[in-house]
């Protein structure tokens, strides 16, 4: 074979491989999205919401101050005082009082006879001044009946001359009775009368208490929750306050109120609350007065509100408008 017809072979070949590549690229994208495979979009799911009442926690309005743990008293080691006294006193009535006095006999120098004297043997311990006490004697006289140059020196068996303590003077004991005071008795005066106090009225622990008030006049009451226009803050007094906040809260979603009284929408002291629900819901909310003109309020009651759709037609048992009305205590 010739060079000229291999030449034409291969051209051949080229163009038959071409042709079959381009078509079968076409063929691909021509193929329906069913055999190439598509991304399913998962459909969202939704969690049910139980209806229930919603407890308010109400701020503090200061920061309680700490307090502080007493400390017991510590005893102070020292010394003790006492009075010490020789003269027995009793206090318990009718206080009698009891004084011993020893008068000691004048020295003397005669010598006793024999008829008035007493003979002591002088024991082991024993000393001068307590053998002249025990016979009422002194130890002056002592020493001069019996010639002795030193008081502290006795000996144990040695005999001492005692005189009769004629000379001596006994003890003699006094006995003071205080005297009963005598008993005063005054006539009573009478009591003068007590002032009567002028009753202060309590104050409230908190300085906002509402009201929940459902008006089946109020309509349309079949229309989605809200809080109707008729609702009013104002004082004890009666006296509208404008600027006052309420602060919603429905299972964790919590709004603000317009300001109270804004002027070209509202009355002195009136506001109002739209959820943004048309159709009627059967939902619990709370309530509470969150700041009047931009100052937050001390404390603030929490009232609930059930939204009931039981028959919430004007006269029936449901309701879904509410009026709630607010008192600033102090």
């Amino acid at each position: 074979m010739k060079w000229r017809h291999w030449s034409i072979l291969i051209v051949l070949i080229l163009l038959n491989y071409v042709i079959f590549s381009t078509a079968f690229t076409l063929l691909a994208e021509k193929q329906p999205p069913s055999l190439v495979g598509s991304v399913r979009t998962p459909k969202p799911t939704f969690t049910r919401i139980e209806t229930g009442p919603i407890a308010w926690r109400v701020l503090p309005t200061c920061t309680p101050c700490p307090t502080r743990t007493p400390i017991p008293p510590t005893p102070t080691m020292g010394l003790t005082p006492t009075l010490e006294s020789t003269v027995p006193v009793d206090l318990t009535p009718p206080y009698t009082l009891t004084v011993t006095v020893e008068t000691p006999l004048p020295a003397t120098t005669a010598v006793p006879t024999p008829g008035n004297s007493t003979i002591h043997t002088v024991q082991r311990g024993e000393t001068l001044s307590e053998i002249a006490r025990r016979y009422g004697v002194s130890v002056e006289n002592l020493m001069a009946v019996n010639s002795l140059s030193d008081p502290n020196h006795l000996a144990a068996g040695q005999t001492l001359i005692i005189p009769v303590a004629s000379t001596a003077m006994p003890t003699a004991t006094f006995t003071a009775t205080a005297r009963p005071q005598p008993t005063r008795t005054s006539t009573p005066r009478p009591k003068p009368p007590k002032p009567t106090a002028t009753p202060t009225p309590a104050r409230s622990r908190f300085q906002f208490t509402g009201e929940v008030i459902w008006d089946p006049l109020v309509a349309p009451n079949c229309s989605g929750p809200g809080i109707s226009k008729q609702s009013i803050i104002r004082d004890i007094h009666g006296n509208p306050i404008n600027g006052a906040r309420v602060e919603v809260n429905c299972y964790g979603n919590v709004w603000l109120s317009h300001p109270s009284g804004n002027p070209g929408e509202y009355e002195p002291g009136r506001y109002d609350f739209a959820f943004g629900q048309l159709a009627p819901q059967d939902w619990t909310c709370t309530a509470r007065v969150f700041d009047v003109n931009g100052q937050p309020v001390a404390s603030s009651e929490v009232v609930t509100i059930h939204f009931d759709t039981n028959d919430c037609r004007p006269g029936g048992i449901g309701h879904q408008v509410a009026i709630v009305n607010w008192t600033r205590h102090w």
